[in-house]
């Protein structure tokens, strides 16, 4: 049965996880409340929004000089009822005019921003939207079912992420300033020059370059103890490109600057499973005459591409490059002397 909700309630529920949504001092947030109080009578003025948004007399001003001048406000003083009212009550904030499909798939798009709760990112989505939902008409009619039942996303756990480091980085990326990094592992801090971050599979990782080599190297965010923000300035390399950078990473990890040449086969038995998915960026598959399937891509960093073929067991074969093939017989090895060891205890 379809049910009249909130707009605002909804976004609450999905990004808040509370009942109401929280008010903040942003001018965006005090400009609706004041158009809420003018529309509904209550005649607000200066003095008396001021101190129940706790902000100054000259802040409040500036809001309405904004809401009458750049917003084309109708807005009166009445002197009778001490405070602000509309000449013409036909007139309305900008709002969002959204049929009931595009609210649904705005609020889908906002569940799967919802794997990033508790990061930095996270926050700043919560407070777009929040926006938008302000925007967007008092009553909408939709279907909660659609939201709580019909749609799911789930994200591998994920590091947690300093608000400070996060902040440093992206300033060091926009203004083009090298960073002193505290990573945790080293002992002493390094400076980098951060020239791309990028979400790997739900983690966030920082590609860096150093003043003395040309060598890329790739960082997790998660790991980064403290940045700081240098006064040096740095050039981003005509030669560094992200999308070919990322197109050479398998999952999450780019490795060094070496890129490899991976070919495996799959068993008959697996083919199915291996040809309903894209597993990189420029794969390209062959299927061959047993019915076997051969997968080939360029990664750079082959860990990855290692822990994800054991979880293809005995229906994989690793054809190149002759690194990883000795990469997977040293962990089977290592594999198989610890069950021995756990059988004989």
């Amino acid at each position: 049965m379809t049910v009249r909700m909130t707009v605002r309630l909804l976004f609450s529920c999905e990004l808040l996880r509370i009942e109401t949504m929280q008010r903040t001092k942003s001018q965006f947030s005090r400009i609706l409340a004041l158009d809420r109080q003018i529309r509904a009578g209550n005649y607000p003025n200066c003095i008396l929004f001021a101190d129940e948004w706790e902000v100054s007399r000259k802040t409040v001003q500036r809001d309405v000089d904004f809401l009458r001048d750049q917003l084309g406000a109708p807005l009166e003083y009445s002197r009778e009822r001490k405070g602000f009212f509309y000449s013409d009550e036909n007139w309305f904030l900008p709002a969002l005019n959204l049929q009931e499909g595009d609210l649904v798939n705005l609020l889908i798009a906002v569940k799967a921003a919802g794997q990033y709760r508790g990061t930095p990112v996270a926050e700043h989505l919560q407070s777009i939207c929040g926006k938008i939902a302000e925007l967007l008409p008092e009553q909408i009619s939709v279907d909660p079912e659609l939201l709580y039942a019909g749609f799911s996303f789930t994200a591998p756990p994920t590091r947690a992420i300093s608000p400070p480091v996060w902040k440093a980085l992206v300033r060091g990326l926009l203004s083009r300033r090298m960073l002193r990094l505290h990573y945790a592992g080293k002992q002493k801090p390094f400076d980098v020059c951060p020239y791309h971050l990028a979400n790997l599979q739900g983690e966030w990782y920082l590609f860096v370059g150093f003043d003395d080599s040309a060598d890329i190297r790739q960082l997790s965010v998660g790991r980064i103890d403290q940045a700081v923000l240098l006064p040096k300035p740095f050039a981003v390399p005509e030669t560094f490109d992200a999308g070919k950078l990322l197109n050479e990473t398998f999952q999450r990890f780019a490795g060094d600057n070496q890129a490899h040449a991976v070919k495996v086969v799959f068993d008959k038995e697996v083919a199915p499973w291996v040809l309903e998915r894209q597993w990189h960026p420029e794969q390209k598959v062959k299927t061959r005459l047993d019915g076997s399937v051969e997968l080939s891509f360029r990664a750079k960093g082959l860990f990855e591409v290692m822990r994800w073929l054991l979880a293809w067991g005995c229906h994989v074969t690793v054809k190149s490059p002759k690194e990883l093939r000795n990469m997977l017989n040293d962990e089977i090895r290592a594999m198989a002397q610890k069950l021995q060891t756990a059988e004989s205890e």
